[in-house]
């Protein structure tokens, strides 16, 4: 059986015979649903069940958290704890073998497929010339941001904040950067935000969010599709201005902003985003990166967790950014 989905720049077929695991793939390209123009890159990821898992590799190319990668001759291997395994052919890496344990299908242990996609999608789209970036960006008046902190750190509640002040949004986790020589870009990948049950509380209007599909089985975060509550405030591209990191604060109603000194702009947006060990594929990627920050400002925003119960918290903080 053969699906076709589109991530940004890529266009990617699936093919699966074994039911649980081509709706798994379905469902984590799924979440990719903005539209973009051609031309696109082909990418096929055929997968099958096996009867025995593959063993962890080094992880000389790449180490996360559930998933190790090797690369040669321009061709990746990557693996992942339940013991499933990914192979790219050719340079490109446009076709990827999937091979998943029948242990894993049977008990549907398939989520570190998503791992799997998520590599061959960052190998297409750095084919494709973009660059990855795990922030969050808005945009309004030509001012754009883009949103920096840790997994947990703030990201997407800034940006529904935000986006309920009359900013647009591209994203509030995934994003594609490139620069021409001339401009940087950010393109958005989703329309999804990935919200914490809690956000009820400031912002009602979102509904009660533990309804909603859970973002993933490690947290409590929940899939929320923001276009539904505001339907005007996705924008699909923007040239950067700013990069802001953004700090959790202890006091609950806290909020400071401080201009970041140049020095730490250029750490900051590198913390958003998976460097391989790779010299070529991160000297393309610090390139990229160098000529982005090179022509934006830096601001540092110190918000506390309940900071949002006050709907003029951020009154500061926009002025900063629109000045």
């Amino acid at each position: 059986m053969s699906d076709a989905f589109f991530a940004g720049p890529l266009r990617v077929r699936i093919e699966a015979s074994e039911p649980s695991v081509r709706e798994k793939l379905a469902e984590t390209l799924g979440l990719y649903d903005r539209s973009w123009d051609g031309p696109f890159l082909d990418v096929v990821l055929s997968a099958r069940s096996v009867a025995a898992g593959a063993d962890m590799l080094d992880g000389a190319y790449l180490r996360c958290a559930r998933m190790t990668v090797d690369a040669t001759g321009g061709e990746y291997h990557a693996t992942t704890r339940c013991g499933a395994r990914a192979r790219s052919s050719g340079t490109t890496a446009a076709t990827w073998s999937i091979e998943v344990p029948q242990a894993a299908v049977a008990a549907r242990q398939l989520e570190e497929l998503e791992d799997l996609v998520g590599l061959a999608l960052t190998a297409g789209w750095r084919t494709a010339g973009w660059v990855p970036v795990h922030a969050a960006a808005v945009i309004r008046e030509g001012v754009c941001p883009i949103l920096c902190a840790g997994s947990g750190g703030g990201k997407s509640t800034l940006t529904a904040a935000l986006v309920r002040s009359g900013w647009r949004a591209l994203g509030d986790d995934k994003l594609l950067l490139r620069h021409d020589g001339t401009a940087a870009e950010l393109r958005a990948l989703l329309h999804t935000f990935n919200l914490h049950p809690r956000t009820s509380e400031w912002f009602p209007e979102v509904g009660d969010l533990t309804l909603l599909p859970p973002y993933s089985s490690w947290t409590e975060k929940r899939k929320f599709r923001s276009d539904h509550t505001w339907p005007e405030a996705s924008a699909p591209r923007a040239r950067p201005t700013h990069v802001v990191r953004v700090r959790r604060d202890g006091d609950a109603q806290a909020v400071r902003v401080r201009e970041l000194p140049r020095s730490e702009i250029l750490p900051t947006l590198l913390k958003q985003i998976v460097i391989p060990s790779d010299r070529v594929a991160a000297g393309d990627i610090l390139a990229t990166v160098a000529k982005t920050v090179a022509g934006v400002r830096g601001i540092e925003l110190e918000i506390g967790e309940n900071a949002y119960r006050d709907p003029a918290c951020l009154a500061e903080f926009e002025r900063e950014l629109l000045r």
